[in-house]
């Protein structure tokens, strides 16, 4: 019964590609719109910045979410296991990787930098540690946003990959960001995936 789900799960997405490429397209405008509402909310101080404040905390974790689901394909393969269920991530990893980045910066702008710049709290000198970390991650992960399209991959030609293999780094920047904060399930997460990416890439070369 599992096999037949995850095989009609697979046919759906090899042959829906363009209606799930504009349900992405849809899911961005909503993002930015959030974004723009969430930081009028908190510069004004309105009675439900607080709401926002939630949803930019919510965002951060959808982020390491998707950023943990978006490397799982890739440590399945370095180890030579084939899981049909997850070439349905490989389909739409670009798209899922442009999604990271904005929940990304979603979480940092909503949680932090929106309400920092409101009460004049930066330069970012004065931050934590572990915003550094959060910091690093996005401006990385913006590089890979914006080169996330195929004019990027023709223009750039093999340092195109070099490029988006900071992701390696990526992942370990964000577990520093969310475990300098606390341990939590977050930090879990992306602790294993981090862990299980220099295992495989080692065992690759092995």
């Amino acid at each position: 019964m599992r096999e037949a789900l995850r095989e009609r799960v697979f046919r759906v997405a090899a042959r829906a590609k363009t209606l799930v490429y504009h349900m992405f397209f849809a899911v961005y405008a909503v993002f930015i719109l959030t974004l723009l509402v969430g930081s009028i909310a908190l510069v004004g101080d309105l009675p439900w910045s607080g709401q926002m404040y939630g949803l930019g905390v919510w965002s951060g974790r959808a982020a390491v979410t998707i950023l943990a689901a978006v490397l799982v394909p890739g440590i399945l393969g370095r180890f030579g296991i084939q899981i049909k269920v997850t070439r349905v991530i490989t389909f739409y990893r670009r798209q899922l990787g442009i999604t990271t980045f904005l929940l990304a910066f979603t979480h940092g702008m909503l949680v932090r930098w929106v309400a920092r710049i409101a009460l004049g709290q930066y330069p970012l000198s004065a931050a934590p540690l572990f915003e550094f970390f959060g910091t690093f991650a996005l401006s990385l992960l913006f590089f890979l946003f914006v080169t996330s399209n195929d004019t990027s991959v023709k223009r750039l030609g093999p340092w195109w990959k070099r490029l988006h293999r900071t992701v390696y780094i990526i992942v370990w920047l964000v577990l520093f960001h969310t475990l300098l904060q606390r341990v939590s399930v977050w930090s879990a997460l992306i602790g294993v995936v981090a862990v299980l990416e220099v295992v495989s890439l080692l065992y690759s070369r092995i």
